[in-house]
């Protein structure tokens, strides 16, 4: 399906803090609020097209995703954050079966990689690995966050994070210290990507939020990420699966071994 781009408003966003980024943008909707609530509209069982948004970050970084959003108003919402070398088509089919299931999805390019590559005055933008570049990474999701909730279709309360390797370390991270987010899923995490990107003290400032950690015996430093930080979180309310096999990160979801439907299971009960 072609992406339709979103209007932007220039609206600040508050309360986003780190040095590397704030949002000044909220997207606005290319529909009148009442028309996603037609009930003759709803009924036709048509899915809204998937819109291409974009936000500006602090350092004046476009970040660009794709919103799936759901028919119903009050919706719950995924942020979906990709792995690295990777950006959000490889979250595509996975978007558009949560969006069929009437939760919203944002999928977002991390910055330096897909069309997260261009500043606002046209500069080009490489992906990073210094501590600067990770708290940036990590404004960039408190961004994403602030544009699902400030969306008027979306029930701002029930928002969840899905993040793959590196981006599920930005998940746990951000979700920590943000009570506003209710559910995370982990696929692939590590506990010290890029050297600046602790999980474990992550997990155990959680909380009693519903967390799903997975990987795959074949993709073993992912696997023993899920052990550790599974004894380090000391909750049993946190899920774990580790498949034999199934590769890493968003390989997990085509590997034909059911992580669709774990996940979905997990958001559906997450986001009640």
């Amino acid at each position: 399906m072609k992406a339709r781009t979103i209007a932007i408003a220039l609206l600040m966003l508050a309360g986003i803090s780190g040095p590397g980024c704030k949002s000044h943008l909220v997207p606005e909707s290319p529909r009148s609020p009442t028309s996603w609530s037609n009930t003759s509209e709803q009924s036709k069982g048509q899915l809204p097209e998937p819109q291409t948004v974009k936000f500006e970050s602090a350092d004046k970084v476009e970040i660009v995703g794709t919103l799936y959003a759901a028919k119903t108003v009050d919706s719950p919402a995924v942020l979906l954050l990709h792995q690295w070398q990777s950006d959000r088509k490889s979250f595509e089919s996975f978007a558009a079966r949560l969006q069929s299931r009437g939760i919203s999805v944002l999928a977002i390019d991390g910055r330096g990689f897909g069309d997260s590559v261009k500043t606002t005055d046209g500069k080009t933008v490489t992906a990073g690995r210094d501590e600067a570049t990770v708290k940036s990474m990590l404004a960039d999701v408190a961004n994403a966050v602030k544009f699902l909730a400030a969306d008027k279709r979306i029930d701002a309360s029930r928002i969840a994070i899905v993040g793959a390797s590196y981006g599920s370390s930005l998940a746990i991270i951000y979700a920590a210290q943000n009570t506003d987010v209710r559910a995370v899923a982990l696929l692939s995490p590590g506990i010290n990507y890029f050297g600046s990107m602790r999980t474990e003290p992550a997990v155990r400032n959680f909380g009693d939020r519903p967390l799903l950690m997975v990987a795959a015996d074949d993709d073993s430093e992912s696997a023993d990420a899920v052990r550790t930080l599974k004894k380090a979180g000391g909750r049993d309310s946190y899920e774990t699966e580790i498949y034999p096999k199934g590769g890493h990160g968003t390989a997990l979801l085509y590997a034909g071994i059911g992580l669709e439907d774990r996940l979905e299971g997990f958001l559906d009960k997450g986001l009640k």
